[in-house]
């Protein structure tokens, strides 16, 4: 697996999709789309995993007594805001010609979680039938995507309400795929 370098999301008003396109150190470039649906079901896997970063093993609780609702919900408000703060988000996308998957973007169909290196996830993105990513989620990917979603769908007019202060307030458990 390649380290991510960059990725760009861009709404796509004749297919209304979003093109999510991604880039690796090794100069490798992917590009899929994402329907309304898929952005949604990503959304609330996205939020699962910050639940679970807010909500330590018992060895990283305050007092050995677990986080209040309001404490993990400040928590999130304060890491969204400091990993935003240290991501670039001015520096232009950096085309390449290397495209493993084809040129052509491949639809997205499932959204799935595993566990990756450094007790970060592994976000698994893949289409109905052939090759997908993963995505190893430290946290300035997760919240750098957490932004990216939301402001995408928002120019896209999707009322899906990505909202980071909805993230906050830490939905409860759904299944992931």
């Amino acid at each position: 697996m390649s380290q991510l370098h960059q990725m760009q999301f861009t709404y796509a008003p004749i297919e209304d999709r979003i093109l999510f396109r991604m880039n690796t150190k090794a100069r490798q470039e992917f590009r899929f789309w994402m329907t309304r649906r898929y952005v949604q079901v990503l959304w609330n896997t996205i939020l699962q995993i910050l639940k679970k970063k807010v909500s330590p093993p018992a060895a990283e609780m305050l007092d050995d007594k677990p986080l209040s609702e309001p404490m993990k919900e400040a928590k999130m408000q304060v890491d969204h805001k400091a990993a935003v703060e240290n991501s670039d988000f001015k520096t232009q996308y950096e085309e390449s010609t290397y495209l493993p998957l084809g040129e052509a973007p491949t639809l997205l169909f499932s959204v799935g979680v595993k566990p990756g290196p450094n007790n970060n996830a592994l976000l698994v993105l893949s289409p109905e039938k052939g090759q997908g990513i993963e995505l190893a989620l430290n946290d300035q990917i997760v919240h750098s995507l957490c932004k990216l979603l939301s402001e995408t769908s928002q120019k896209a007019k999707w009322e899906l309400n990505l909202d980071f202060a909805q993230a906050s307030k830490l939905m409860p458990e759904q299944g992931l795929n």
